[in-house]
């Protein structure tokens, strides 16, 4: 960036010549620096000034030299040397009444040298609070020139209106600058909007006539450059999520080649449902909104998508991550990437019912929000189907042995099994048990569940809890979901997870062509490989989607398009939609120390 030079338009401690030497100048050791300074005498001024501020740093005389000091540095353009003072100062003086403006010369000298939205930034904060009228009007001046020049971007200027709307002719210029900034960009709506807000906000008259004369400049022209809308958590604990999303969808951007065609606008979602929501309509209604990718998380993906579903059915919003069930059934415009855990936990259901016969079925339920989810969704799955579940057992997942678990397990089986021998023998008291058949049962034999159902997070506790189940004397075909692939699962398990079977949104990546080129380009732009959480993958097949539905759709109804393609290429496989849910859903299997895909049995539904 060009060196910015704001210093000779202001004279930054000018205040100071009355404040701080109108009593006993004569006596004071700063005389000589202080008729330097008022005869102009900058860099004759700095020895004396430096003398002082380095030998009595600490007391009133110092501080006074390092004030002015500094001064003198600014006007002779020692950046370095200025810089040294000002950081020293502002650690050592926490309460100085010059410290304000020692921020003021803080904020000025970054943004010299480059680091223009830190600067303003740093202004507009010392605006928020200061008391000092003199360190206002310089923070203020300094903020005003440098909001002139045009050296913010709109995404700059829009995150400094909202921290800081603390003055109204600073406002003005935000919003004026923000006009002139989407309108170069060709954004003309965004434009429109931002010149009205001048109006009608009431700021300065010269703002105004300017505003005025952008509107007036904008009236033959259209909605200009259409904008896709990405909403992600870029602070905050899931930062790291949300940059990975903006990684994905920025790098398919460049590879759709639609600069200067598409303007992308990122919003902060902070991963906050209310904030989330907030961000979506200011850019609704801000900008000419086409379609949004994300938000990544559920509940901000369920709120905007209840908002938008209603309000603007024809802007299609695709979250790339979001698993949560039935966001996907707030619009038709509402498209979910990522396959949702009820569905991961209803399509193995529905083949361990339709295609391998069982009927009666054991869960396993890891404690927390991820096993509650999922066998809560196994569970209405199976007795939808006329299933069966016979036995329901939470676990801590990470624990070395689950004893009592099991045998409170055992227990419900050796129950049922018993009732059964007990209406073949035609007894009238079904629950009557030998003492000696049952110790016997509980001791040593191996106890049935037609289907054991254990929806363990990842793929090493799932290799563990299948030896578990074997130690533990049970026996039947063990099934799990997407927590179970993994390579872990075979180290883990070996040949106890010989014929079990798990629902995937995805198979092995090794062989896929589409990952292994998305990988290289995505380790080329941004030079780090991608995450295993599928963040930016997911947000690439999301903004791919968008990108090509652009190109095609003839009328412009970018969701009415989704809708009818349905199918879409994705790097973790096929995109298949039904009613905005992504039902891509694969059913694997254990075979020979082998993953296996599972052909689609004649019963299986069709997607």
């Amino acid at each position: 960036m060009s060196t910015v030079k704001i210093i000779p338009y202001i004279l930054f401690f000018g205040g100071l010549f009355s404040s701080v030497f109108a009593q006993n100048a004569a006596q004071s050791p700063l005389s000589q620096g202080k008729a330097l300074v008022q005869a102009g005498k900058w860099a004759e001024a700095i020895a004396p000034l430096k003398t002082i501020s380095q030998s009595r740093f600490s007391v009133p005389e110092g501080e006074k030299a390092s004030v002015l000091l500094v001064e003198c540095y600014l006007r002779e353009h020692k950046r370095a040397e200025a810089q040294k003072v000002v950081a020293r100062f502002l650690e050592f003086y926490s309460s100085s009444v010059y410290r304000e403006r020692m921020e003021v010369a803080s904020a000025t000298l970054q943004i010299e040298n480059g680091a223009v939205y830190e600067g303003v930034e740093t202004l507009l904060r010392v605006l928020t609070y200061t008391k000092n009228p003199a360190a206002y009007v310089e923070a203020k001046d300094v903020a005003i020139q440098t909001l002139a020049v045009s050296l913010l971007s709109p995404g700059e200027l829009f995150s400094l209106l909202e921290k800081y709307p603390v003055d109204r002719e600073i406002n003005g210029w935000l919003h004026l600058q923000l006009g002139r900034e989407t309108q170069k960009a060709g954004r003309y709506r965004a434009a429109r909007y931002w010149y009205n807000r001048v109006i009608d906000n009431k700021a300065p008259d010269n703002l105004i006539a300017t505003a005025q004369q952008g509107l007036a400049s904008l009236e033959n022209f259209g909605a200009g450059i259409p904008t896709v809308l990405v909403l992600a958590p870029l602070s905050g604990e899931l930062t790291e999520f949300g940059t990975a999303a903006i990684q994905g969808v920025l790098l398919a951007f460049d590879q759709a080649n639609l600069q200067g065609k598409v303007n992308i606008r990122l919003a902060d979602t902070r991963a906050d449902a209310a904030t989330a929501l907030r961000r979506t309509q200011q850019a609704v209604s801000q900008d000419s909104v086409i379609a949004i990718i994300g938000p990544i998380m559920s509940a901000p993906a369920a709120t905007v998508a209840a908002w938008l579903g209603t309000n603007f059915p024809n802007i299609p919003m695709l979250t790339p991550t979001a698993t949560d069930e039935g966001i996907a059934h707030m619009g038709g415009n509402i498209f979910q990437i990522n396959v949702s855990m009820d569905y991961l936990a209803e399509s193995i259901a529905e083949h361990a019912i339709q295609c391998l016969g069982i009927r009666e079925f054991a869960v396993m339920s890891p404690v927390g929000d991820y096993g509650n989810a999922m066998s809560q969704s196994f569970i209405r799955a199976v007795e939808s189907r006329g299933g069966l579940i016979l036995a329901h057992q939470e676990f801590e997942e990470g624990r070395p042995d689950y004893k009592t678990e099991f045998d409170l397990l055992r227990n419900v089986r050796f129950k049922q099994e018993n009732r059964k021998k007990n209406i073949v023998k035609g007894l009238e008291d079904l629950d009557a048990i030998n003492a000696k058949d049952r110790k016997s049962s509980m001791s040593d034999s191996v106890l049935n569940f037609p289907g054991i159902f254990i929806p363990s997070s990842n793929s090493s506790d799932a290799g563990l809890m299948a030896g578990q189940v074997a130690f533990h004397k049970l026996s039947g075909t063990l099934l799990g979901t997407s927590g179970w692939y993994g390579r872990d699962l075979l180290v883990q398990g070996k040949r106890l997870v010989e014929g079990s079977y798990f629902s995937v949104p995805s198979v092995s990546l090794e062989e896929s062509t589409a990952y292994k080129n998305f990988a290289k380009e995505f380790q080329k732009k941004w030079n780090v490989e991608p995450s295993n959480d599928k963040v930016s993958g997911l947000s690439y097949d999301a903004a791919n989607i968008i990108f090509s539905s652009i190109s095609t759709a003839t009328d412009g109804n970018l969701a009415a398009r989704i809708r009818e393609v349905q199918k879409f290429p994705g790097i973790y496989g096929e995109i298949k939609f039904k009613n905005g849910a992504n039902v891509n859903v694969r059913i694997l299997t254990v075979d020979k120390g082998l993953f296996v895909e599972e052909k689609e049995c004649a019963s299986t539904r069709s997607n």
